[in-house]
Parts: C-alpha cells; sequence; structure tokens
C-alpha cells in the first residue's frame, strides 16, 4: 500500500501495463521533467558549459541539420555527358536511344555534337567532358584509335562495351547479277564486266569506296589493287549522302552500280541488294597486330594507313573479305568519376544488328524523327532497357 501511494505520488514516476499483464514503473518522459539527473534543470545546462565548447555544439548542430536538409530536399547534380554526332544513319539512331535512357531514366543531361572521328578521340583522350561518347565506334576499319587509346598496352582512356557483328564489302544491285552474271570480286578484273560501271565514258568503271578521310575508303582502294580490279576501274570518293542520291537514280534507271557499303542499313529494306563474294578473311598480318588472336604472318590481310606509313598505298595487301565487323559504343575512362551512372550504364548497354536496322528503316525510310523513334522504342522495351541498367 505504501508502496502504490509512492508511485502514484512521484513526480518523476508512473504505472505502464507490460505485455505479459504485469504491472512495472517506467520513468517520466524527458520532455515532462524539469530537473536533470543531478537535480539541474535542464535549461541551465548549456549556462554551465565553457563558451567555446558551446559554440562547438551550435556549429556541430548546425552542420547535422544543413546536411539533413541536403540528403532530405536537395536532389543531386544531374550527370552530364556529351554524344558525338556522326554522318551515318545508325550512328545517328544509337546516340539519341543512348540520349533517351540517360535523360528518361537516370536523370541525367546529354548533348549531341557533331563531329569526325579524330576529334571525337581526341576529346576522349583529353577527359575534359567536350566530348564523352562515340556511339558507333567500328572495327577494325578504325583500328587506329584502337590501338592508340583502347588497346592494351595503350593510353587507355577510351573504354568500350561489348559490341554488335555487322557486315560490310561491296554490293551490287540483283539486277545487275541477274543481268550480267556478276557474283564475286574476281569477276570486275574483266575489261567488259568494268565497263558496264563506266558511266562517264573514260574507258574505266566506277565505284563507290567510301566517303572521303575514312579508313575504310583507304581499305576499299587497297583491295581494289590487290585482286587486280583496280586498273579498270576508278574509285568515287564523295559523301555518304552524294552516294545515296546517285543509288537511288541508278537503281531506279536499272543502271550498273558498283559500292562498299555495310549493314544494318536502310538500304537493304529499300533496294533488293548482294554482296560480292570474295575468299575468306584469314587472319591480319601487321605487325601491330601481334596481339590479336587474329594474327597469322601469312594472313591474307596487311594494311597500313597514311598516319602509320607514308607508302602505305604500296606496302598494303588485301586479298581476302572484310572480317565480320564488332561495333561498340566507345566512351572516355573519365566519365567514371565524373559520371560514374553513365559510364557503368554504356559498359552494359548490348545491341544487336537487326536492333539497329529497325531503328534506322523507321528514321530513313519512314521518315521519323530519330528522338521519336528513340523515345517509343524505349518506352517499348522496357525490360530490355532495365537490363543495361541493371545495378545501377
Amino acid at each position: 500500500m505504501w508502496l502504490e501511494k509512492r508511485a502514484q505520488a512521484s513526480p518523476l514516476l508512473m504505472c505502464t501495463q507490460s505485455s505479459c499483464g504485469s504491472a512495472h514503473v517506467s520513468p517520466k518522459p524527458l520532455a515532462e521533467r524539469p530537473y536533470g539527473s543531478n537535480g539541474t534543470r535542464q535549461g541551465d545546462i548549456l549556462k554551465m558549459l565553457p563558451p567555446s565548447l558551446t559554440l562547438a555544439l551550435a556549429l556541430a548542430l548546425a552542420l547535422v541539420f544543413v546536411l539533413a536538409l541536403s540528403a532530405i530536399g536537395m536532389p543531386a547534380a544531374k550527370e552530364k555527358v556529351v554524344i558525338a554526332e556522326l554522318s551515318w544513319d545508325g550512328a545517328l539512331a544509337i546516340a539519341h536511344v543512348l540520349k533517351t535512357i540517360i535523360e528518361t531514366e537516370l536523370n541525367g543531361e546529354v548533348d549531341l555534337i557533331l563531329a569526325d572521328q579524330p576529334v571525337i578521340f581526341a576529346a576522349m583522350d583529353k577527359g575534359d567532358g567536350s566530348i564523352d561518347v562515340h556511339p558507333d565506334f567500328w572495327m577494325p576499319n578504325q583500328a587506329g584509335f584502337w590501338n592508340r587509346f583502347i588497346a592494351k598496352g595503350s593510353r587507355g582512356t577510351v573504354v568500350v562495351n561489348k559490341p554488335y557483328h555487322a557486315l560490310q564489302g561491296l554490293y551490287i544491285p540483283r539486277y545487275v547479277q541477274r543481268q550480267y552474271g556478276v557474283h564475286s570480286v574476281k569477276d570486275l578484273s574483266d575489261p567488259l564486266i568494268a565497263n558496264l560501271f563506266d558511266s562517264d565514258g573514260n574507258d574505266k568503271g566506277e565505284y563507290w569506296a567510301g566517303a572521303p578521310g575514312w579508313a575504310s575508303t583507304n581499305i576499299e582502294k587497297v583491295k581494289a589493287k590487290s585482286y587486280g580490279y583496280g586498273r579498270y576501274f576508278e574509285p568515287l570518293e564523295v559523301s555518304v549522302a552524294t552516294f545515296q542520291a546517285k543509288l537511288k537514280t541508278d537503281y531506279r534507271r536499272k543502271r550498273p552500280i558498283l559500292f562498299y557499303y555495310w549493314r544494318p542499313e536502310w538500304i537493304h529494306a529499300a533496294y533488293d541488294l548482294v554482296r560480292l563474294e570474295e575468299p575468306p578473311f584469314d587472319g591480319f598480318a601487321m605487325e601491330s597486330k601481334k596481339d590479336d588472336v587474329r594474327y597469322n604472318p601469312n594472313g591474307c590481310w596487311k594494311m597500313y594507313q597514311p598516319k602509320d606509313d607514308l607508302d602505305w598505298y604500296e606496302k598494303s595487301r588485301i586479298t581476302c573479305a572484310w572480317p565480320d565487323a564488332r561495333v561498340y559504343i566507345a566512351s572516355s575512362a573519365s566519365l567514371t568519376k565524373r559520371a560514374p551512372k553513365a559510364a557503368q550504364f554504356f559498359s552494359q548497354v548490348t545491341l544487336t544488328a537487326d536492333m539497329v536496322g529497325d531503328w534506322i528503316f523507321k528514321i530513313v525510310v519512314e521518315k521519323n524523327e530519330p528522338s521519336n523513334v528513340a523515345k517509343r522504342w524505349v518506352k517499348e522495351h522496357s525490360c530490355v532497357v532495365h537490363d543495361w541498367l541493371k545495378g545501377i
């Protein structure tokens, strides 16, 4: 009885019922206590501290308050990425898909900038954010950049994802094959066949070797020399747009036309084309390829570019088909620090030739805006996109 009265009378204790049914005494909430454990009023505690300690405590509490506000109410800075915009349709399509995913799924900012390949790689090597990504990097076409910035033992300032595989070679319309029996590059060494492709009357056929400045353009010229049909043909080096306009006209008029091209590309859906037969690729013969699994000192592919050797044309020899191209997304290694989420995303993207071909067709043939094609694809293929973003 005395204990019950004591508990009821004490201002510091109150009685509660535990979950197991027994009564127990628990402390009164701190907010209701007028005194500290030593009998000092709570309002007097700060007055008892030295001024320097009081200031330090106030600053610490202020810092905790600011950090709490940052975590709750202030959004993190957006990652910013600059993607190169190149002249061919596949690169444009890929760039817009990457841009859409970064902006909608990673809340980042993306700029697209027109640039050619030497400028792109110089910027990625520098790592200052002027250009961060090459969206459609073809190998072995651009082996010089690979050897300098990506390969083992190189500067190591550019990294790549898992590639998709593509085809390239010399093409003609199927109506040319059916009418004149042209099936192989060997057929091009026949002067009568070469004459079919002579559009200006100078007794030499023409073939589109590629755009000026492309490494692949030089490769096709070396191939013509090595196979022997270079004596009867002259290369055209004009822009993609100029060539595509010529292809459209010649195809409509059923004229013979010979040209270098690749797939995936929209022209294979728009025109009935065939690739000329060549001996299979059996290895790179250059000393610079010794670390490549496809190196073969007696291989069919011995190619130098002007930047490698002033006598590149005379020293080069190619007597086989292109190896299947490996096409990468190349990005500046500096992104791992400047935009780590975007960097991880680029490393995890896995494209296919069919995927890229579908985007190209919708942009070029169906006349859709690249940004609209990208947004629709991302919306309709969320499972693929989520795989690319796994762990981010």
